[in-house]
């Protein structure tokens, strides 16, 4: 059962400190509520390789269990950890959730089922009767990830968003019985810190702030590149040029390989994946931009620099030459680019 010291606790346990100044009072009381009455919550699979769910069994601070037990959370659905079958399964899907969350994208009707019946109809008929807030989890959930992506021969969509583009299989005017828009937690997969604590308010009834794109401020308020750990290597412009170079040994930054760390939101450079060990950069992968919205499409190719992919920014190597010949240099141009890569949107240069 919760009550308020296990809560606090438990959103410490994810960095969950301005969270909480926000919303300590409201957390107070919706605590009580949550106790008393318990969490019916919803979990749908649709197009997905139910990576986000393997994530969140895998989180540590704290594990499934423990926030299960403590946010008293009764699943009533979810395909990959359930027991029920058959009717009694399709049973659970008639009551009216508080919580729905949604893994993987959603395709048109003939392409995807639950129990005989097209997932995006059920889908809709639940987000329908939410009473708090429908969770889209993950890259394919939230805008469609790699089965919306070009030869999109099912239609596939994300909960609120395709791509960029909101609408979605929900329309782009949803909101649930509370009045609230889907809550998105981008990634491939989704951040088990992210999908816990924003489970945990939304169980609680003190949503987040979200961004333009529908993601709790808390986590993606700022690009990875700015977090990374490689970060002072880009300063002084030690970049690598092959593979063999990836080793924190070399002192290198991942830029010319392809990192998508400059255009890509999310904390997951400051939080680190496997318990806090861990991330992209530092194992030497460049950031494939999962977290972005227009992944993969917009992404790739994926290892090259983001000067040579016309999808990021509208640009190409072309267009850093025209402008190169007006600055007079090309690494004028380039570096350019790279400053507007970094700039929040709506920011002005004079304020950088």
């Amino acid at each position: 059962m919760i009550n308020r010291r296990n809560f606090l606790k438990l959103a410490g346990a994810v960095g969950a400190a301005m969270f909480l100044n926000l919303h300590g009072s409201s957390i107070v009381r919706a605590i009580e509520q949550a106790g008393e009455k318990g969490v019916k919550l919803i979990w749908l699979q649709g197009q997905s390789d139910t990576g986000c769910t393997v994530s969140l069994l895998q989180g540590t601070h704290p594990d499934i269990y423990d926030a299960i037990m403590k946010l008293n959370v009764d699943i009533r659905f979810h395909p990959t950890i359930m027991a029920a079958q058959g009717k009694e399964a399709m049973a659970a899907l008639e009551i009216e959730p508080d919580v729905l969350v949604l893994e993987g994208s959603i395709p048109d009707a003939k392409f995807a089922t639950v129990g005989e019946r097209p997932i995006k109809d059920l889908f809709r008929e639940l987000a329908a009767k939410t009473k708090v807030a429908v969770v889209a989890v993950g890259a394919c959930a939230t805008y469609g990830g790699i089965p919306a992506a070009d030869g999109n021969v099912t239609n596939s969509a994300g909960a609120q968003f395709h791509k960029s583009k909101k609408g979605g299989a929900l329309g782009a005017d949803f909101k649930s019985k509370a009045g609230l828009p889907v809550v998105n937690l981008p990634g491939c997969p989704a951040h088990p810190d992210h999908i816990l604590l924003t489970l945990s308010a939304v169980i609680l009834g003190a949503i987040p702030e979200l961004d333009s794109m529908g993601r709790p401020k808390l986590f993606f308020n700022d690009h990875i590149h700015n977090q990374c750990a490689r970060r002072g290597y880009y300063d002084r412009g030690q970049l690598a040029s092959s593979f063999h170079e990836t080793d924190f040994s070399y002192e290198k930054c991942l830029y010319n390989l392809g990192c998508r760390g400059p255009v890509t939101y999310s904390d997951c450079a400051f939080r680190k994946w496997n318990g806090g060990i861990n991330v992209c950069m530092n194992g030497g992968a460049p950031c494939i931009g999962c977290f972005n919205e227009g992944f993969p499409d917009e992404m790739s190719p994926l290892f090259e620099s983001i000067e040579n992919v016309p999808t990021l920014l509208g640009i190409d190597m072309g267009t850093i030459g025209k402008v190169a010949v007006v600055a007079t240099a090309a690494g004028i141009a380039t570096h350019a680019v790279r400053r507007g890569l970094t700039k929040k949107p709506g920011q002005k240069e004079e304020d950088k």
